[in-house]
């Protein structure tokens, strides 16, 4: 994780407070949904568990965090690493059927690694979602959860989202794809879902996810039939072995690349939702 700032920590504590209880979904698997809560923040190695080892300003932005034994006060713009805390689950796997136990392996959802979404109710704001990275799975040698089996969680910023209970995040799909990444490396993909923003992409069967870091250029060559067809580049938010979530910038056009405007974004919405009807 990038140094975050302090709006990007005064949403991370705003929508995934601790002590709250809220669901999650392993590895891109939206058809898994298990539940859990936060435990404590990870403030640059020392954990706090309660809300008392964090001071805010008058407009909710956390400008302190109280950490160790003589509650040491740590700055938050001097903060370089800011993890979350949650419970290891993997017993809940146990409740899940047959199909859904397959989809994400026994035992495998908290592999350093793997990618877990967090989904937790914004109130009147609605559902917010943040993706997150397995850094360890470990057992907790001292504090009030001495000796529990907990999972930390490295918060990826940018996919924070929060939307309206009634409206859709995200629109499934299944579109065939050629990725281009910084102008040399060329893999086959499948976009599995859409927002306003971002495309997620998943490797095509048979094929690895090609290298790439975040902040790459991507290129998709997208054909729809033989009349609609869209080239797309994009900008690397995050990648796993099976996926990549990757950031809308601009469309070929007129033999040059222009930003994406509105219009655009609904045209290639559209297009892709329509994809094989």
């Amino acid at each position: 994780m990038k140094k975050p700032t302090l709006e990007e920590l005064r949403q991370i504590v705003e929508f995934f407070p601790i002590g709250k209880k809220m669901r999650y979904s392993p590895e891109y698997k939206q058809e898994v949904i298990l539940d859990t809560l936060i435990v404590a923040y990870c403030v640059d190695g020392e954990f706090i568990y309660s809300w008392d080892s964090i001071e805010f300003d008058d407009e909710g932005v956390p400008t302190a965090f109280l950490v160790g034994p003589q509650s040491q006060r740590v700055e938050a713009a001097r903060v370089s690493e800011f993890q979350l805390l949650v419970p290891d689950t993997s017993s809940l796997e146990n409740t899940l059927d047959y199909p859904r136990r397959a989809m994400i392996g026994r035992g495998r959802q908290f592999y350093k690694g793997n990618v877990i979404a967090l989904i937790s109710n914004a109130g009147n704001r609605g559902i917010s979602t943040l993706e997150t990275e397995v850094d360890k799975r470990f057992v907790l040698k001292d504090g009030p959860y001495a000796q529990s089996a907990m999972v930390l969680l490295t918060p990826q910023i940018d996919t924070l989202t929060t939307t309206d209970q009634r409206g859709i995040s995200r629109a499934r799909i299944n579109v065939p794809v050629t990725m281009t990444i910084q102008e040399r490396l060329r893999g086959p993909g499948i976009i599995v879902d859409i927002s306003d923003v971002a495309l997620r992409v998943r490797a095509r069967e048979g094929h690895a996810m090609p290298p790439m870091s975040r902040g790459d250029d991507v290129t998709l060559d997208i054909e729809l039939d033989e009349q609609t067809s869209f080239r797309i580049k994009c900008a690397v938010m995050r990648r796993t072995a099976e996926a990549c979530v990757i950031k809308m910038v601009s469309r070929y056009l007129d033999r040059r690349f222009v930003p994406l405007g509105p219009l655009d974004l609904l045209e290639l919405k559209s297009a892709l939702l329509n994809f094989g009807k």
